[in-house]
């Protein structure tokens, strides 16, 4: 289809749209409702907005408006901030972009609001607002600000202009009870009271991060997430803080991850390539040292007794060892699975002398435990542990 022709039917279809009776919430709204009106037909758009909001729109009331407007609504800290100490305007540092705001009006003043922050979805435009096309020009917002003029006069739009190319009213008043605290030290001397709040768009940003987890779950679709979160509702009339915002405030937990003991640190660094975990059994090491005694002792006291405790005690400590490291094993390949790691790439567990051997000693014990575990009797009872029906 020809550009020119593309254009012939979005008149025609803008032409439709005016002709029939346009639902309020078409007309007055803080969102896009899919309106999509040429250039030349805004001064008419702007006159059934008018005509719509069914009340007569003063400049009072539209620069009222305005300079309720802006980054950082207080209302969201407290419902029962006084009306003229609700908004401040804070802009990113560094940007000569003016920033987004958003009102918070009373009630009354709601359906003024949604004429001038009703995104106007313009025929070959992004939709922006009045607000936005006078805070921020771009190529055609002359046009929709004559627009404007001319559904609500120049003074209206005079009024717009002044109180958001100004400065927002200074709050200069809070509910003790109700706001944090914090002193900080003024660089003039003295302490300086900080109060934080949120920008709004945070709210709002909120709301579009979290609205994908409460979508419904479809059959054979993909699984959507989930998760733990708060809602606390900040007043029991949320159009009062601002309409364009109104609902309940969501919060979500988070939770620091439960700290690791050290067997599950190695487990975990095992996985992702690191040494085998220590085997981290209380009074092992007395065994092994024990062991290293009695095969001290048997190269002086040597019978089919002594050989036989001898052997008994390298098999206990064999076994269990391998006993450790099958069980660790296990655990590795839940944490591979979980982490996505294919099982074939975890190293094989050490020797059964190795894992013994891998865990603290007191001083001198160290050593008698080395020629312990690495001794000819010790490697011959592993050898046959290991052969089949060793165990």
């Amino acid at each position: 289809m020809e550009p020119d022709e593309v254009m012939m039917e979005g008149l025609e279809t803008a032409g439709k749209n005016l002709a029939r009776k346009i639902p309020k919430e078409e007309l007055l709204s803080f969102k896009p409702t899919g309106r999509v009106v040429p250039v030349d037909n805004l001064a008419k758009e702007f006159g059934l907005m008018r005509d719509a909001c069914g009340r007569k729109v003063t400049p009072e009331i539209l620069g009222r408006i305005c300079r309720k407007s802006g980054t950082h609504l207080v209302k969201l800290v407290s419902p029962r901030v006084d009306g003229d100490h609700a908004v401040l305007r804070f802009g990113p540092a560094g940007e000569s972009k003016r920033f987004a705001l958003l009102p918070s009006v009373n009630a009354a003043d709601i359906p003024f609001a949604k004429i001038i922050f009703r995104p106007l979805e313009i025929m070959g435009h992004s939709p922006r607002s009045l607000v936005e096309h006078v805070m921020n020009p771009d190529d055609i917002s002359e046009r929709v600000c004559s627009a404007f003029e001319a559904a609500f006069g120049a003074e209206g739009l005079d009024a717009i202009r002044s109180a958001l190319l100004g400065s927002a009213p200074v709050v200069t008043k809070l509910l003790a009870g109700e706001f944090p605290i914090v002193f900080i030290p003024s660089p003039k001397g003295g302490d300086l009271q900080v109060t934080p709040v949120s920008p709004a768009a945070s709210y709002m940003g909120m709301k579009d991060v979290t609205n994908p987890y409460f979508k419904k779950q479809e059959r054979n679709a993909p699984r959507v997430p989930r998760g733990r979160w708060h809602w606390q509702s900040v007043s029991g009339k949320p159009q009062n803080i601002s309409g364009a915002i109104g609902g309940q405030r969501r919060r979500f937990l988070a939770e620091m991850p439960r700290s690791m003991d050290p067997s599950e640190a190695e487990l975990y660094r095992f996985v992702l390539g690191g040494e085998f975990p220590r085997w981290r059994e209380r009074d092992v090491d007395i065994w092994i040292l024990r062991y290293a005694d009695r095969l001290d002792e048997g190269r002086e006291f040597n019978n089919a007794d002594t050989r036989a405790g001898l052997d008994r005690l390298a098999d206990i400590l064999i076994r269990d060892a391998n006993e450790f490291a099958a069980e660790t094993m296990e655990y590795a390949e839940r944490f591979a699975d979980a982490e996505h790691i294919p099982r074939e790439k975890l190293e094989a567990p050490p020797r059964a002398a190795q894992i013994l051997l891998r865990r603290p000693w007191s001083r001198g014990g160290f050593d008698r435990a080395r020629r312990a575990l690495n001794s000819a009797h010790f490697d011959h009872r592993e050898k046959l542990y290991r052969k089949p029906g060793g165990d």
